[in-house]
């Protein structure tokens, strides 16, 4: 199975096991994390109004780090969302390009290092994943998978949470089999409706497909979502 392909399958994994308390962007904000191995991760989108919206902080040094942003108007995630690339900066180590962000971070925070990655699932900047790490190492996975894994995380994310179960796009047939798919998720990963229908959208958009076809790949039974035991 090509390895991107994998990452998906390990989140899809991670949000099954997630407790069903946790909104669904908490779920897969917190399985983003330990598929890439951080020590904490945020979501923050940025509205028409150029606001930051911080939709899940996994905990309180993570949100402490997207507090900063907001207040300060600086850091790796504002200049990830300006600019549309991934930015990774020590802490400790590197000559700090924002002064009063790594000072009150380094001051207020355990985070050594800070990996801010824009969520593009249409070419456009969507908002930031934020990943923090308490040592002095690598994301578990390459930067280039990371950055893969948070543009498929905002194909993932609902825009609208009200719509996230209502129908799809397209004829009616169509939408029968993108309903089946979705029940056929639910039942493999035990899951709810909305979580399965995010896993599907975030499939789709990583295999550059439209979404009936990968509902018609998991009806058939070409594409098949299980929790491998062997999964951290």
């Amino acid at each position: 199975m090509d390895h991107r392909a994998m990452l998906l399958f390990r989140l899809a994994a991670e949000v099954a096991r997630a407790p069903e308390s946790a909104t669904l962007t908490e779920r897969l904000c917190e399985g983003t994390r330990r598929v890439l191995g951080a020590d904490g991760a945020s979501i923050a989108l940025d509205d028409s109004s150029n606001n930051r919206i911080v939709l899940a902080a996994t905990d309180a040094t993570a949100a402490t780090l997207e507090s900063l942003h907001e207040v300060l108007g600086e850091g790796p995630a504002t200049e990830a969302l300006r600019t549309g690339l991934p930015v990774v900066v020590d802490l400790v180590a590197d000559e700090p390009a924002w002064p009063m962000f790594t000072e009150a971070a380094s001051r207020q925070t355990s985070a050594r290092s800070v990996v801010a990655l824009p969520m593009r699932p249409n070419g456009g900047v969507l908002g930031v994943l934020m990943l923090y790490l308490a040592e002095s190492r690598l994301l578990a996975e390459p930067l280039e998978d990371a950055a893969f894994l948070a543009d498929a995380l905002a194909a993932a994310i609902p825009h609208d949470p009200a719509a996230a179960e209502g129908d799809e796009p397209g004829s009616w047939s169509n939408r029968a089999e993108v309903h089946r798919a979705t029940g056929i998720v639910v039942a493999q990963l035990g899951i709810r409706v909305g979580d399965a229908l995010a896993i599907l959208r975030a499939h789709a958009f990583a295999l550059d497909q439209d979404l009936s076809e990968v509902a018609h790949a998991v009806v058939t039974g070409g594409l098949v979502f299980r929790v491998g035991e062997g999964d951290q």
